[in-house]
């Protein structure tokens, strides 16, 4: 069996692409990282588990160290499904500069709230943030 990672939901139980939709919303896919064979991800939950997904659009092996035996696909290889995706289209995105476009066509109030947000979480948008600030005092 091989998934393709743009229709997944329809390739997968709907109960278990729900729960990896609420793992995915929940921000539990940690560390989500392309490899030349596929992707890998740690997703927290009640326990840490390690994804593997063999393909980049087409997953055509999967691996998740939960102890799921109820069917070929765990929530936690659909909550890395729906990270894999929205990476795929984060990068495409930016690749045809519509990334670029809406920051130039944001307003400043909603730049202000994202990037509040993103200091927040990454320690390295708050260094740079500090830095480029510094420099202009």
């Amino acid at each position: 069996m091989s998934i393709h990672i743009d229709r997944f939901e329809e390739e997968v139980h709907f109960l278990i692409a729900e729960r990896g939709k609420e793992y995915y919303d929940a921000n539990q896919v940690l560390m989500l990282q392309p490899t030349s064979e596929g992707w890998t991800a740690v997703i927290e939950g009640s326990e840490t588990y390690q994804v593997l997904l063999e393909g980049h659009d087409v997953i055509t092996q999967w691996h998740c160290t939960c102890p799921f035996g109820h069917g070929p696909v765990c929530k936690h290889v659909a909550a890395v499904m729906y990270a894999v995706r929205d990476a795929i289209e984060v990068n495409m995105a930016n690749a045809s500069g519509e990334i670029d476009r809406w920051i130039d066509e944001a307003d400043v109030e909603t730049l202000r709230r994202i990037l509040k947000i993103e200091v927040r979480k990454y320690e390295d948008v708050r260094a740079s943030l500090f830095h480029e600030m510094k420099k202009g005092t």
